[in-house]
């Protein structure tokens, strides 16, 4: 054994290093500067070769839980092994493998379409890819390869008519399917019975109502209307005694003692009927209104509702009044309800419209004081600033134990503006309650596309979807820096998968523009192509010619058995007689079978049903003016009539006069009346962002913000937190953003480390990783991390950093592993990247593959 000097090790590791650096590629043997540029690793020699390692047990830890990939030559077998989906796999020995395949007996054969046979029952040519068989619902494949259908089955005993589902009640005799529409299915049902009416009169007190229209024989509408009666009566009992009622003068005795509804002329106690005061004239030193007590002002109204805030006090026609520019002064209510003299609000408010000739150094939307600044709606925190211990965000991590840090936190998902060409889909980000971060967005205008997290309860995953007609593609293409190239590698489409299509919507659902090879299979397909589930085997199958077909290529139902030609609906069978015109399937006790339909003839515009208070047979109904029936069948109100188009509201009416853009419905004391109400008030809050959240905004005209070229500034604890300048451009901690978003000062990531594990460990990256670290101080008992990154197209511009920190007697690496067909930097597609013992790497994601930011040691020198 040679024993090698530190220096010496030190500086062969360092030369590695150096060319791995350079160049990402290492060749060893003969010719050394010539290397093919698509291997990692390059071995030349003719008298030497590469020695794996001799393992006598590979159930001994690392090895029991090395990653996929690994070869080792086992002693035992005197094979080769290669690790695969979690354990250990022999590699074929050569004495047990296929020695031709369609009589090529070369180390690789091709089998292509035009080694499979044309035959009567199956139409190939070289453009159509042979497509795997197996067994769906309703059909059966036995064991010497016959498809068969399954006649047991719901998919031909029919369970839906047309698309309909049929119900699974069994019928009773003389039922018939009807269509119910509350459980959205074909139900068994009796037939109504029929009835008739001959005659409907109405009858009321001619005193009092005159009655048209009766009796009704036939079709019509009965009305009533009341009489004309003598002026100045009244409907009421007869004078001092019980009786049938009628019109008739009103006397004294109708007015009860102590009545409400006319004006009392009393000298103590409290008024309790409405009067009106006319004329000039004083009134003592104090005065209330509405108080069962003396009064304590000069004026004191009482009457106010506490829950609502809406007081005793009414100044008519001062709601419709034309607002006049704010005066310094304003009338304001203290907490006993006392009018006061006290500054204008409005002078110092942040509009709801908002502001104009704003001075950005000194006037800013925040706090004064070391309180968090939160802006809401619907009462529900949005945005929030401040200091990480005000917000109540310090955890004992690295980067969140700064209290005094400045810290924006968002608490909702976020939605972006987009052009006028762009209909639906308005892009967003979002966190579902599965915390999956999502992204969606608009396409091509009026399609989408959605891309995040999916999954839940620790079983993640990602989705790209694009869509909206269903037949948008999603592409994979590879770039190429030399020319600017874009190719197309493969789509999905439709429904298909398409190999090299070069722009071509795939026509079947795998669509190969290309070469296919099959190694390691059998048999001479002359039929059906199919393969064995067990073997893998590529061969024919039989089928059954009774219930199925071949023609022109295609594989047909023979439409003529009854298995297809449904004779049977819920298991119940279907008799063979040949309906007739109008005839509905009824059961008969036995089976379904053609009858003629027992359902009344109905009058045109008219509906079935029964406005008799007992039970019986069908009626008529007919319709009155406000209701119409469409030639489809869709019943529906005229609106334009004003039963439907409403004259009040409660009761109350309500003007006829149209409203104009932004005017409110207000009670005028006879009838609701459309008017213009200002959006500021005597107490100052009407027209500005409360501190306790605004009611009623509309986002398209209401915002936070400035109506002029003045930049919006928000403060904490009087000091600027951030900032939106006139151009658009974000400032955080900074007066002066440069930007789209400038930030001055730190920012904080999230870090996932795993120190010593004690079982190897796999993470599926996401928006909420950043830093992924592994360290490791124990020599044995420690496991290696892997981190599947998310496909590169999900995620453009994101960036991940892993660090393998080794100290001590540690060992063990991080892989970094693309996701399907995607590379990192240099290295080929689906090649795993390795971060090794005291060493970091940063990716960032081009929006195709993933770039190397970095890659090197991590020691401290």
């Amino acid at each position: 054994m040679k024993i090698f000097s530190n220096r010496l090790v030190l500086l062969c590791m360092l030369v590695l290093i150096a060319a791995y650096a350079e160049a990402q590629q290492l060749k060893l043997g003969k010719n050394p500067t010539t290397i093919e540029k698509s291997a990692l690793l390059d071995l030349n020699s003719d008298k030497q070769g590469l020695l794996l390692p001799r393992i006598a047990d590979y159930t001994v830890a690392p090895l029991s839980t090395a990653p996929d990939g690994m070869l080792i030559y086992y002693v035992p077998d005197k094979l080769l092994y290669i690790r695969k989906n979690g354990t250990w796999k022999k590699l074929v020995d050569e004495t047990n493998a296929i020695s031709s395949v369609n009589g090529q007996t070369g180390p690789v054969v091709s089998l292509t379409t035009s080694d499979i046979s044309e035959s009567v029952n199956l139409y190939y040519t070289d453009a159509r890819a042979r497509a795997a068989f197996s067994a769906g619902t309703g059909i059966n494949l036995s064991g010497a390869g016959v498809i068969s259908a399954l006649n047991t089955s719901n998919l031909w005993n029919a369970a839906q008519l047309q698309g309909r589902n049929i119900a699974t009640t069994a019928p009773a005799d003389q039922n018939v399917l009807t269509w119910d529409a509350a459980s959205n299915s074909w139900i068994p049902k009796a037939t109504g019975s029929n009835g008739s009416v001959t005659s409907v009169a109405l009858s009321l007190p001619s005193s009092v109502f005159s009655v048209s229209g009766s009796p009704v024989t036939s079709t019509g509408t009965l009305s009533a209307s009341f009489t004309s009666q003598a002026a100045n009566t009244v409907f009421a009992a007869p004078n001092g005694s019980a009786g049938t009622p009628s019109f008739r003068s009103l006397v004294a005795a109708d007015i009860p003692s102590g009545s409400n509804n006319y004006i009392q002329n009393i000298s103590t106690g409290t008024q309790t009927a409405s009067f009106s005061i006319t004329g000039n004239g004083l009134i003592g030193s104090k005065l209330g209104v509405g108080l069962s007590t003396t009064p304590a002002n000069t004026l004191e109204v009482g009457g106010t509702t506490a829950a609502s805030g809406l007081s005793g006090l009414r100044l008519t026609g001062l709601g419709a009044a034309t607002l006049q520019t704010p005066l310094t002064n304003t009338l304001a209510v203290n907490a006993n309800g006392d009018v006061v003299v006290t500054s204008n609000a409005a002078a110092n408010n942040w509009l709801i419209t908002g502001n104009s000739n704003v001075n950005a150094s000194t006037q800013f939307l925040g706090t004064t004081n070391d309180v968090k600044m939160v802006i809401k709606s619907n009462n529900t925190s949005f945005l929030e600033f401040g200091r990480r211990a005000t917000l109540g965000l310090v955890q004992n991590y690295p980067e969140y134990t700064n209290a005094d840090e400045s810290v924006t936190f968002v608490r909702s998902a976020l939605q972006f503006d987009v052009p006028s060409t762009v209909q639906f889909y308005k892009p967003k980000f979002w966190t579902t309650s599965d915390g999956n971060f999502r992204l969606k967005g608009p396409a091509a205008g009026t399609d989408f596309f959605e891309l995040g997290a999916s999954g839940t309860n620790n079983n993640g995953g990602f989705e790209f979807i694009i869509g909206d007609d269903g037949d948008e593609p999603i592409l994979f293409k590879s770039y190429y820096y030399v020319d600017s190239s874009y190719t197309e590698m493969m789509r999905m489409q439709s429904k298909k998968v398409g190999i090299n299509m070069a722009g071509v919507t795939p026509a079947q659902t795998l669509d190969v523009r290309g070469t296919m090879r099959l190694t390691g299979s059998t048999g001479t397909p002359d039929n059906i192509l199919g393969r064995n589930s067990g073997s893998g085997d590529i061969a024919t199958l039989g089928f059954d010619a009774t219930t199925l077909g071949i023609t022109s290529g295609s594989i047909k139902a023979n439409n003529t058995s009854a298995v297809w030609n449904a004779n049977q609906l819920q298991s119940v069978a279907v008799a063979s007689t040949a309906p007739t015109s109008g005839q509905v399937l009824t059961y008969n006790g036995t089976n379904w079978a053609p009858a003629a339909s027992s359902l009344p003839t109905v009058s045109a515009s008219r509906l079935l049903g029964r406005y008799a208070t007992t039970s019986g047979a069908a009626q008529e109904i007919s319709l009155n003016t406000s209701l119409k029936l469409t030639t489809g069948g869709v019943l529906y109100a005229d609106s334009t009539l004003a039963i439907w188009n409403a004259s009040k509201l409660q009761g109350t009416r309500v003007s006829a006069t149209a409203p104009t853009s932004g005017q409110y419905l207000v009670y005028d004391g006879t009838a609701w009346v459309p008017t213009t109400v200002s959006s500021g008030g005597s107490n100052g809050n009407g027209a500005k962002w409360s501190t306790n959240g605004n009611s009623g905004t509309s986002p398209g005209s209401d915002f936070l913000g400035t109506t002029d070229s003045k930049a919006l500034v928000v403060k904490t604890n009087n000091t600027e937190a951030m900032r939106v300048d006139a151009s658009g451009r974000v400032g955080v901690n900074t007066a002066a953003p440069s930007s789209t978003f400038h930030l001055t000062g730190s920012f904080a990531a999230n870090i996932t480390s795993y120190d010593n594990p004690t079982a190897a460990v796999t993470v599926n990256l996401n928006e909420t990783h950043y830093m992924i670290a592994r360290m490791s101080s124990v020599n044995g008992g420690t496991y290696n991390v892997t981190a599947n990154l998310p496909a590169a197209s999900s995620c453009p511009g994101r960036v991940y950093v892993f660090s393998n920190t080794i100290f001590d007697s540690g060992y063990g690496k991080v892989y970094v592993v693309p996701a399907t067909g995607e590379f990192i930097g240099s290295l080929g597609k689906n090649t795993t990247m390795n971060v090794d013992e005291r060493q970091s790497a940063a990716l960032q994601s081009t929006g195709t593959y993933w770039v190397v930011i970095y890659k090197g040691s991590n020691q401290g020198y």
